[in-house]
């Protein structure tokens, strides 16, 4: 096995609502927890402030310090929003309280190797705006420790090279995976055992006996001496991402920077649960003034069912840009309404000619998008016979019918392109013969349509290819003569 550790140092304050008073202003702030700084900002950083010192002394240090309590709610919803996102690398993740471990044996051949799959995995958490360090090792607490202990080259590949890595390691890294009590640290200096190594080296029982069961079977875990068995992190049945802006928003840009750090969640979750997006809605949530301001909803639909963030990200972008702010927004939501079983698309050594179906999807979602789902049509084939019903204007966003049912095969007779609104009555000559802007040549023999008894609006037809003098090919019908119209012509269409 092969386990990639991904740890956020700065989580606790990465993971603050943003809504606190001095973090929209580039003030030094600090997150406490218990009197006790857990993190700070750079600009807390630059003026002294370390984690670990008590608040007391940080302000004294720094009287203009913004301390925040730790908000526990907001870094495991953090978490997890992570643990979505590396959903699209392995499905194997387990969650820690201040990263995400993946076992991703099985997954290296189809990304490339592991250095690909790093790279991957740290850009995944770049998108998703946290900072995270990586580990590599063979078992999961070894890739732990090699990601929180700050080393140059936390990467074993093998189980010899994260033993030897192991050994040097300082006895106080041990406590990311069991922190150890005060008598364990007081033991511990007092033996003068600095390292992993030689702690590893006393007798075990003796060990076992002074400091415990539970520090020696983290140590055997890490080393790869004990089965670590870890709980795996199920996606939940329902998708929906929050996010609150980093400064009030009255413009799409901001909206959209906050939308595409939601999407790496929502795809991996997609492919966690090996479905494809084809409905989403973002909630928008505005500054209250003297009024309450009603959240705002926008919908996304899609054409065809996808997995791609990029199109998503584009189509949300011109679906934001044409939408008015009426207040700033301080949150946003994204809310997967509808999605359909994917099992995703197969590939092909040399593409299909002609297969233009995703790219003619992604043309309609983004003209939808940028100017209205009403404002962009597509024609759907109906099972009638009469021209004028054969076909229906529908929304692009629109979900097609689960079946039509359409003719087999299509008609022998020609078709043209460009079908008039309402047929044009003909002049006819002496002879009955059609004229339009001269005498008409028919070209074909007559195909006789006759439909409609079953909803009052019978016709009978007798259709024709003619051509004019303009060398332009014409689409003509003739009433049937035992109509009790006239048995006129009509022109109905035009051919490219």
């Amino acid at each position: 096995m092969l386990w990639i550790a991904l740890y956020l140092p700065q989580l606790p304050l990465q993971a603050l609502p943003w809504s606190h008073t001095g973090l929209e202003a580039a003030l030094p702030v600090a997150v406490a927890e218990q009197h006790v700084l857990l993190g700070a900002n750079r600009a807390a950083h630059a003026l002294g402030v370390r984690a670990g010192q008590s608040v007391a002394t940080a302000l004294s240090l720094l009287p203009q310090l913004v301390v925040i309590p730790r908000e526990r709610a907001c870094e495991a919803a953090l978490v997890e929003r992570l643990a979505l996102a590396l959903g699209a690398l392995t499905p194997h993740l387990s969650l820690a309280p201040d990263g995400v471990l993946l076992e991703v044996q099985s997954t290296l051949r189809l990304f490339g190797g592991i250095h690909a799959l790093l790279h991957r995995a740290q850009a995944l958490a770049h998108a998703s705006g946290v900072q995270a360090r990586t580990g590599c090792a063979p078992t999961p607490g070894a890739a732990w420790l090699f990601a929180t202990s700050g080393l140059a080259r936390p990467h074993a590949l093998k189980a010899r090279s994260s033993a030897q890595q192991l050994d040097r390691l300082p006895v106080a890294s041990l406590s990311r995976l069991l922190p150890p009590s005060p008598r364990q640290s007081e033991l511990l200096q007092a033996l003068g055992i600095q390292t992993l190594g030689a702690l590893r080296a006393l007798p075990r029982a003796g060990l076992q006996r002074r400091l415990g069961v539970d520090l020696g079977l983290a140590l055997d875990r890490s080393y790869g001496d004990a089965p670590d068995p870890r709980p795996w992190f199920a996606p939940p049945e329902h998708f929906t991402a929050r996010r609150e802006l980093m400064q009030r928003a009255d413009e799409a840009a901001v909206l959209v920077a906050a939308v595409e750090a939601l999407l790496p969640a929502l795809r991996g979750w997609l492919q966690l649960r090996w479905q494809a997006v084809t409905e989403l809605a973002l909630r928008l949530r505005h500054e209250h003034g003297r009024e309450p301001r009603p959240d705002t909803r926008l919908r996304l639909r899609l054409s065809a069912p996808s997995r791609d963030i990029g199109q998503l990200a584009l189509l949300w972008r011109e679906r934001l840009q044409r939408h008015a702010l009426a207040t700033p927004v301080y949150e946003i939501a994204l809310e997967l309404e509808t999605a359909v079983p994917h099992g995703g698309t197969p590939g092909e050594l040399l593409p299909a000619p002609g297969r233009q179906d995703g790219e003619h999807a992604a043309l309609l979602d983004r003209l939808a998008a940028r100017l209205g789902g009403d404002h962009v049509q597509r024609w759907v084939p109906q099972a009638d016979h009469r021209p004028e019903h054969a076909q229906r204007a529908r929304a692009a966003g629109e979900p097609p019918p689960a079946s039509i049912a359409i003719p087999a095969a299509a008609p022998a007779a020609p078709r043209p392109l460009w079908l008039l609104p309402l047929p044009l009555p003909l002049v006819s000559d002496a002879l009955g013969r059609p004229r339009h802007g001269g005498p008409l040549r028919v070209c074909s023999r007559a195909e006789r349509i006759e439909a409609g008894w079953f909803d009052g609006a019978l016709v009978r037809r007798d259709y024709h290819v003619a051509e004019g003098a303009d060398h332009r090919l014409r689409w003509i019908y003739r009433e049937h003569p035992s109509d009790v119209s006239s048995g006129g012509w009509f022109l109905h269409g035009w051919f490219g």
